[in-house]
């Protein structure tokens, strides 16, 4: 029997699709962010401010400084975070132009950026040792550090004493946040992520900026002022329990950050992820019916899984 290939009356081109758009940068972060289903970053608190070696001690400021003259990198090293998860699994390297889009913010005032700002801006990531490049076929592999900059290597934070984070939303992303935030505001953003991680409110007195966050007191005024008219902030002056003042207690500002920031929506967003995360631990489990063949060898005792998703 002779076989006959078949045939088509359509030319070649009437049997491929169209040519598909390029990605933009809305569809690029979209994109990206799915690839990592948490909703959030997860950013250790040693990013904001050191913590104190004694009681009486104090903290003291960590990176926020080496940004105050590059707001860019501080943008950039929040993109490196949030896309880890999956730039890890990849092994990806991705071209300066994709980073580019994935910043990039059509939006009035927002923050620009060409090849040579994203170069400056990886510069001074390295020279604070938050990040290291390797180029690998002709393209620059990037690999987060600790976030304090002691140029220890990268492991997502788990929670525990050591690794204490909070968390930012991805809403950062996708209202694109990132390109009309000002520095000040940014700053003050992440001061009050740390701060009110686990309580609605956050102290920030502008008198103690520097002392304890290393921005200055116009910086802290620039940043709550401009969180507050853009609707993210809520401030009021209270006083709290001090031993140390005269009286006792000192007035303060404290300041109570509204959704897609306030403490509550970020908590829901984790507790989102600790059940997809159990669900899917369930989905895969040799007990759950039908997801393997019995054995009539006894089970090995699964791995212990660190929760790294808790509430602090």
């Amino acid at each position: 029997m002779t076989k006959t290939n078949p045939t088509f009356t359509s030319p070649d081109s009437d049997l491929f699709p169209e040519d598909a758009p390029a990605a933009d940068p809305e569809s690029t972060r979209q994109t990206y962010l799915k690839r990592s289903r948490s909703g959030y970053t997860k950013i250790r608190s040693a990013f904001v401010q050191v913590p104190p070696s004694t009681a009486r001690a104090g903290s003291q400021p960590a990176m926020l400084p080496a940004f105050a003259r590059n707001h860019r990198a501080a943008v950039l090293y929040l993109a490196v975070l949030r896309n880890w998860t999956w730039l890890a699994r990849s092994d990806e390297a991705l071209p300066a132009d994709t980073w580019i889009r994935f910043l990039k913010s059509d939006k009035s005032n927002a923050l620009t950026w060409t090849t040579q700002s994203l170069s400056h801006a990886w510069k001074v990531l390295e020279d604070n040792k938050l990040v290291t490049r390797k180029l690998e076929n002709r393209l620059k592999k990037v690999t987060p550090l600790h976030e304090s900059g002691s140029g220890a290597s990268y492991a997502s934070p788990d929670g525990s004493r050591s690794s204490v984070y909070f968390v930012l939303p991805d809403e950062f992303w996708t209202q694109e946040l990132h390109a009309t935030f000002s520095w000040p505001e940014l700053a003050v953003l992440l001061i009050l992520l740390k701060e009110s991680n686990g309580r609605p409110w956050a102290e920030l007195s502008v008198d103690r900026a520097q002392r304890y966050y290393g921005i200055s007191r116009s910086t802290a005024e620039d940043g709550l002022r401009g969180m507050r008219d853009k609707g993210f902030l809520t401030s009021r002056d209270r006083f709290v329990t001090d031993p140390d003042a005269a009286e006792g207690r000192r007035l303060t500002s404290l300041h109570v950050l509204a959704a897609p920031f306030s403490t509550s929506y970020r908590q829901d967003l984790q507790e989102a992820a600790r059940e997809r995360r159990d669900a899917s631990s369930a989905a895969a489990s040799p007990t759950n019916p039908g997801t393997r063949k019995k054995s009539k060898k006894k089970p090995k005792k699964p791995r212990e899984v660190v929760d790294d998703e808790r509430a602090k």
